[in-house]
């Protein structure tokens, strides 16, 4: 019986059925919780100026962000091409979101050469830099080689609800509930030194990394939850 529903899970049928299903809860909690915005004059500004830039959130924060894209320009998403991925994908593109595939592992140069042209077309991406399967909360080399290349800042953003489960995964992943409260947190932009040596790559890693936290216990900080990073 397992190795069935395996099999139908991973049909592409079955995997767009679930995401149509995965996307209406994300809009039915969207649409039922009371939200508050912190730091969004940051991509606003950017966006004024028709600057591309890469959003960066934590893999476990992932479910929500797509709600917060609300401007009338082209976005993309850097996925794994693992079947994980491929089913995000689905899910993002309810938001009119397209998506690159790659990762560490398959892809990765092939798909961080699409980034850098995608980000010096004009447009705006998001990444999960401790994604697709973790350390968690730790940035990987790919967001910080693609933010140099492509000149293209980085703006950290997380989320947090006052309903919730975390899961018990690597990533921690938080599924929101509906009928609640909820806050989106944005920091500054962040762009990564054009120096190539191990020391500037160190640092900017540095600099992220501090960044991403801040904006997650921030978000967690005004929901007042207690150990959910």
């Amino acid at each position: 019986m397992k190795k069935i529903l395996k099999k139908v899970l991973r049909s592409s049928s079955a995997q767009s059925i679930l995401a149509r299903v995965g996307y209406f809860y994300l809009w039915f909690v969207f649409k039922t919780t009371r939200w508050t915005y912190i730091g969004l004059e940051h991509p606003e500004q950017l966006i004024k100026t028709n600057a591309p830039f890469i959003a960066a959130f934590w893999h476990g924060r992932l479910a929500m962000l797509p709600f917060l894209w609300r401007w009338n320009k082209p976005f993309y998403m850097l996925l794994s091409e693992h079947g994980d991925g491929r089913f995000i994908s689905k899910i993002i593109s309810h938001h009119n979101i397209n998506s690159i595939y790659g990762s560490s592992t398959r892809g990765g140069a092939q798909a961080a050469l699409a980034c850098v042209k995608t980000l010096k077309q004009g447009n705006c991406m998001g990444i999960t830099p401790d994604g697709p399967r973790g350390p968690r909360h730790e940035v990987s080399e790919g967001l910080l080689h693609i933010a140099r290349l492509s000149g293209a800042p980085i703006v950290p953003a997380s989320y947090a609800l006052k309903r919730h489960r975390v899961l018990k995964t690597w990533d921690r992943f938080l599924v929101p509930l509906p009928f609640t409260r909820g806050v989106f947190v944005i920091g500054e932009p962040i762009y990564v030194d054009k120096d190539k040596s191990a020391s500037a790559l160190d640092a900017s890693r540095a600099l992220v990394t501090q960044a991403l936290l801040t904006v997650e216990a921030e978000a967690d900080r005004i929901m007042k939850i207690n150990g959910a990073t």
